[in-house]
């Protein structure tokens, strides 16, 4: 239901479930209330942009790693914990793998194909960091995939609501969650969303990196402003990147001969990782290559010399639509650069911190979810268990909603909430203003895109960048916006500050080395110590940090060294 609000300017939407964020996450819990919801079930899906062609997804392949009947599926999870380090909830990961098969089955009813081999079986790809998953894409990639899940939440009758930038969760001053506000992104139009339920799915912070600069994940800082606790912040999605391109397919180039060089012409990655060498998972790749930069050896490359001419047009003829786009355009100039040397840096890309929520998404404050990359269900997810991840916890954040809609109350809309969060978002509107928030965003980049910072940390320097940090944010609170786009930027800019801040403070308090976080000063993984959650939660004194240890009640945290099986039969065929 849609109607005029009395005495604020604006639109009032009144919905049973309310899902923030369009990715994979979004989608799915959209889809998944209503599927779980009694006939007459209103859900509602609100992203920043156009749903359906926004968010991570929708600019990647679409790889998801796909547990099929005939796999080990209790092999898959120990080894995906096994590459968290232990930082995973173990439960969530196995209903997700578990579940893997139904989902795709559920895509290819909605139209989306995947492709096969001549026997019938689908076409899979093992995947970087580990051994029995295997990951598949649908045709079309990420902009398919997403648009045939639009059209089919269109079919089941789900109201979309694209370009809303939703700036503030409503308590309602019940203590619970009452839905959302938020801002048209091209009008400025208010709009106020009562919800029973609420699903924040609006992907992780990132600081404007990587080939998706909208993905700013705010959604994340309105929980834990709303009072849920936030984890996993000092983790990061760190990986390789050239400023010449965007490449999706790094880990089949590897696959093909493709391998990491110094300036020296040296291929490095096997001295730090015996194991997997140029196989590694990625946060392992960008420290190797952090360690090379701080040793000299910089420029680094990713030498595809080794690829054979007939396989290259399959890097070249991307799956990603759009990626496909663009080396076309460029023509023989894209082989030049992608079979030549272009230089690769190690990339901060975003934080994998999220909200805390137990495996059945539900947050510590009542009516909040949480899905997608919002959600701190694993503090590393691999290429394929990004999107993989984030189809299991959506389908599962939309049906426990479902569920909660019997014990919650219809939420009541507290007028002074609303007319304070109406002020708040408006206030920095001044027309004479000048749009200040990309240079702040850029001296923020400095900070945070320092390899000595966002990849190999020490106290000293993590102090030295939290308190530039400090002064970028007291800066940035003086700041107005001559029009409603850059109202968004700014508040977008003020969310990722405040991630800055949690993601530096997370690195200083945790004092070992694990996953993406490399302790330069506390370089070994301790599990008598740090076998735990680092969790944030709003107090009046400011962000508390505080240890939750990690249940392993399905299995251990390691797997037993050695190297990968699939990798040493390959090394034994090459010997033949």
């Amino acid at each position: 239901m849609v109607s005029a609000m009395k005495k604020l300017e604006g639109v009032l939407i009144d919905t049973d479930v309310l899902v923030i964020g369009a990715g994979a996450g979004g989608l799915l819990a959209a889809l998944s209330a209503k599927r779980h919801g009694p006939p007459g079930t209103r859900v509602t899906l609100v992203d920043t942009w156009l749903i359906g062609r926004t968010g991570h997804t929708a600019f990647s392949n679409a790889w998801k790693i796909v547990v099929c009947p005939d796999d080990d599926l209790d092999g898959i999870m120990r080894e995906i914990i096994a590459g968290n380090d232990g930082i995973a909830d173990q439960v969530l990961v196995r209903e997700v793998l578990e579940n893997s098969y139904a989902r795709l089955k559920d895509f290819e009813a909605i139209g989306m194909t995947f492709a096969r081999a001549d026997d019938g079986s689908y076409k899979r790809r093992p995947t970087r960091g580990l051994d029995l998953a295997r990951v598949m894409y649908p045709e079309g990639g990420g902009l398919d995939f997403a648009w045939k899940l639009r059209l089919a939440l269109e079919a089941e009758g789900v109201q979309l609501l694209d370009r809303i930038f939703v700036t503030g969760l409503l308590g309602g001053g019940t203590g619970r969650i009452a839905g959302a506000v938020g801002v048209h992104s091209r009008t400025g139009e208010f709009h106020a969303i009562k919800a029973r339920a609420t699903i924040v799915a609006t992907n992780a912070i990132t600081f404007r990196s990587g080939f998706v600069r909208d993905i700013t994940g705010t959604g994340t800082l309105l929980a834990y402003r709303a009072g849920a606790h936030l984890r996993n912040a000092e983790f990061s999605y760190v990986r390789p990147g050239t400023p010449k391109f965007y490449f999706e397919g790094i880990t089949f180039a590897i696959q093909e001969g493709a391998h990491f060089v110094n300036a020296k012409g040296e291929a490095f990655m096997r001295e730090y990782e015996p194991d997997w060498a140029d196989e590694a998972d990625v946060p392992r790749i960008a420290r190797a290559m952090a360690l090379e930069n701080k040793n000299g050896n910089a420029p680094l490359y990713l030498d595809m010399s080794a690829i054979p001419e007939q396989l290259r047009d399959y890097f070249i003829h991307s799956k990603v639509k759009w990626m496909d786009y663009f080396f076309r355009k460029l023509g023989n100039e894209a082989k030049t650069d992608m079979f030549g040397k272009t230089p690769y840096y190690a990339l901060n890309q975003m934080t994998k911190m999220g909200i805390r929520t137990g495996p059945d998404c539900r947050a510590d404050v009542p009516g909040l979810l949480a899905a997608g990359l919002a959600q701190a269900g694993c503090a590393n997810h691999f290429a394929g268990f990004h999107i993989g991840l984030c189809v299991g916890n959506g389908w599962i954040a939309g049906r426990s909603a479902i569920e909660d809609l019997e014990a919650l109350s219809a939420p009541q809309l507290d007028a002074g909430e609303v007319r304070v969060m109406h002020d708040e978002i408006l206030q920095p509107l001044n027309a004479s203003a000048a749009a200040e928030s990309d240079r702040i965003l850029r001296e923020l980049q400095a900070v945070m895109f320092a390899y000595d910072v966002g990849i190999l940390k020490s106290a000293d320097r993590l102090q030295h960048a939290f308190d530039r940090v400090v002064q970028l944010s007291d800066e940035c609170k003086t700041l107005a916006a001559p029009h409603t786009h850059e109202l968004v930027r700014l508040k977008e800019t003020e969310a990722m500050l405040l991630a800055a801040r949690f993601m530096l403070g997370a690195s200083l308090y945790r004092t070992e080395s694990r996953l993406s976080h490399f302790r330069e000063d506390y370089e070994k993984r301790d599990d008598a110590n740090w076998l735990v959650w680092v969790d944030i939660a709003k107090t009046a004194a400011g962000p508390q940090f505080s240890k939750t240890p990690v249940p392993t009640q399905l299995c251990a945290v390691t797997l037993p060294a050695g190297r990968p099986k699939r990798l040493a039969a390959r090394a034994a065929l090459g010997a033949v």
